[in-house]
């Protein structure tokens, strides 16, 4: 008797490995077509869709119809728009939004716009594009009584903003590039609008400690009030 529950033990025993051995097999093949499918997911949005990209296209061949532009341009950029090193001479903030690719528009306006003139088109965006991958660089050469300014929009696309939001940021940076002394203004806003130390930079044209002293006082009722600037 003793002998038959012994083998009944082991033929148990048997059966139980096999059948956990089984699930492992069965587990390990669910995990890996999960994989699979995940990964042709990734594969799949590394590329642009051609409605969207039509779409963007669209909108900034509208642009050039609009006060104060110059010319407007987009293109697709490839690489990891999260793990992109920041833009130059900034420490921007870090920008949510999925890798594969971005649409970098261009925009480049004429040396006489206005701030609100350069609202306007950032403002344009924000109602006509929900779309993450987009990035704005506004170009403003310099003119009379104001240095060249470039302010990067980095994938705050995707949803909708207030226009004195954007106002404001635009009225920024026409402060700081107004100041006397101050050859270039740079500015990197980043997805979350909340401009930080890193997001600006300043070239002035010469290290006088009264250009840096104006420029603080002139931006302490803006935007860019209490934000350290970068050369």
């Amino acid at each position: 008797m003793w002998f038959g529950a012994a083998l009944c033990s082991i033929a148990l025993v048997v059966a139980g490995g096999l059948v956990l051995s089984t699930l492992a097999v069965n587990r390990y093949l669910q995990a890996s077509t999960s994989a699979m499918h995940r990964g042709d997911a990734t594969g799949s949005s590394a590329t642009p869709d051609p409605t969207e990209l039509a779409s963007v296209e669209r909108l900034v061949s509208s642009l050039t119809s609009m006060a104060g532009v110059s010319a407007a341009t987009s293109a697709v950029g490839t690489g990891d728009p999260v793990a992109a090193t920041p833009v130059a001479e900034t420490n921007a903030t870090p920008a949510a939004t999925p890798g594969g690719f971005s649409y970098d528009v261009s925009v480049v306006m004429d040396a006489r716009a206005t701030a609100s003139q350069a609202a306007a088109v950032v403002f344009a965006m924000t109602k006509q594009l929900a779309n993450a991958r987009v990035n704005l660089e506004l170009v403003a050469p310099a003119g009379a009584g104001h240095a060249a300014s470039v302010v990067d929009y980095r994938h705050v696309f995707d949803a909708p903003v207030a226009r004195s939001t954007v106002d404001s940021v635009s009225q920024a940076v026409a402060v700081a590039a107004s100041v006397p002394g101050v050859q270039s203004v740079h500015v990197t806003v980043p997805y979350t609008w909340n401009l930080e130390s890193g997001d600006l930079a300043i070239q002035f044209a010469s290290d006088d400690l009264h250009h840096t002293t104006a420029l603080k006082n002139a931006l302490a009722r803006t935007a860019l009030s209490g934000v350290d600037w970068g050369r």
